[in-house]
């Protein structure tokens, strides 16, 4: 688990200087801190607007049926596009924004949590 964290930690941010330093080669200095800013507000704005949105809905499903336990990884996944939001770059940029869509959000929720089900019912079944 180590080895993997530490391996996202450092390519990411690789990742993201290789990707800033070609967007700078063809589109300018400038334009690349205009985007990469651009997109981190843009994004924070989604974000706040999203979590808002995700928040009322848990608020209504709470009281009409118990607490929701399906959004909690929507919730998760809103948390990481926040996450994203912060890091600059163009990587983290759009996949912040992208997390901050309904529909993209609701997929990989969906996606996370059968792959966490499957991860947690295997270690108990073993």
């Amino acid at each position: 688990m180590f080895k993997r964290l530490f391996l996202v930690f450092l390519l990411v941010p690789l990742v993201e200087l290789a990707l800033i330093f070609l967007l700078a080669h063809f589109i300018g200095w400038w334009a690349t801190l205009g985007i990469t800013v651009t997109s981190s507000l843009l994004g924070a704005y989604l974000a706040k607007k999203s979590w808002h949105t995700w928040w009322q809905q848990v608020r209504l499903e709470w009281s009409q049926e118990g607490f929701p336990v399906h959004r909690l990884g929507e919730g998760a996944i809103l948390v990481t596009a926040m996450a994203f939001m912060i890091t600059p770059g163009p990587l983290t940029g759009i996949l912040g924004i992208l997390f901050t869509i309904p529909a993209i959000r609701e997929r990989v929720s969906r996606v996370l949590v059968r792959w966490l089900s499957n991860r947690v019912v295997g270690r108990f079944l073993r």
